[in-house]
């Protein structure tokens, strides 16, 4: 029932801030987004969230986002007003990368500016290596898929079988976790359950991973990235830096894995940095 309303009140944010929902049909399912329509000619941003959440991530950022292009927030498959066709009740990785490729096929425009936070920068990054002429900039916010020793911990860290793991997660993911958050975790806990993103990491392969990938993403990558991640490692920070061609990273002190949610105003600060400097 608390994340029913919390996902409720944030749709009510984003109508008030100018957004509208939208539905697509694909082949995995009923994909949401919400959309406001901006200068179309200038292209395009689309959010994409990480794994487990859902549009709502950045809703301590939208409203600080100075740019005039169409901005879409995108759901998931499975998160958020997102649903999936089929009885399993999740989609693999590959099944996420096809929703979001049938979605973002139907975006008009010239160009599109893929800003993915963690497993959505992982799709993203995807996206963007098989799809370079419609990606005009990749902005990759503490992402995953790229390969650091120690990857397995990962896969382990989440699956969660408890309250107890979910608490040991967050206390990961922040570089310090609000203390007002605590009393929720059992909800998230079984949010998460509901959700099936046990099964959704399972489902995840070695061949999923960024390898020959990274060098086809040819045009600018801005890094944004907590520092403090308990994570991902700062190793993939430099595995991006030596393998994309243009990719350029900046650092926010004292946060961790979900610098919109942690740091919403010094992430917003670097994701206008970043969308002015490739317009």
């Amino acid at each position: 029932m608390l994340l029913t309303w919390i996902h409720e009140s944030a749709r009510r944010r984003y109508r008030s801030l100018g957004f509208q929902s939208r539905t697509l049909e694909t082949s995995v399912g009923t994909l949401h987004a919400f959309v406001r329509e901006g200068r179309v000619n200038d292209g395009t941003v689309v959010l994409v969230h990480g794994i487990g959440t859902s549009s709502n991530t950045w809703i301590r950022t939208i409203p600080r986002i100075a740019d005039s292009r169409r901005i879409i927030a995108l759901d998931l498959p499975g998160f958020g007003f997102s649903t999936v066709h089929g009885a399993e009740g999740f989609a693999s990785f590959r099944e996420h990368l096809n929703a979001m490729s049938e979605f973002l096929s139907g975006v008009d425009g010239p160009s599109l500016t893929l800003v993915g936070h963690s497993f959505g920068g992982w799709l993203a990054a995807s996206y963007a290596a098989a799809n370079p002429d419609r990606v005009r900039h990749l902005v990759l916010v503490n992402s995953v898929g790229i390969y650091f020793r120690g990857i397995e911990q990962l896969r382990a860290m989440f699956m969660l079988e408890s309250v107890g793991e979910t608490k040991d997660l967050l206390n990961k993911m922040w570089y310090r976790y609000p203390w007002y958050l605590r009393p929720f975790s059992a909800a998230i806990f079984r949010e998460l359950q509901r959700r099936h993103v046990n099964q959704l990491v399972a489902s995840i392969v070695a061949d999923d991973l960024l390898v020959e990938q990274l060098e086809r993403l040819t045009m600018p990558v801005s890094l944004i990235w907590g520092r403090r991640d308990g994570i991902v490692p700062l190793e993939v920070v430099d595995s991006l830096l030596r393998l994309v061609p243009r990719a350029h990273v900046s650092f926010i002190e004292q946060c961790g894995h979900v610098p919109q949610l942690e740091r919403p105003g010094q992430f917003a600060e670097q994701l206008n940095r970043a969308l002015l400097r490739i317009p």
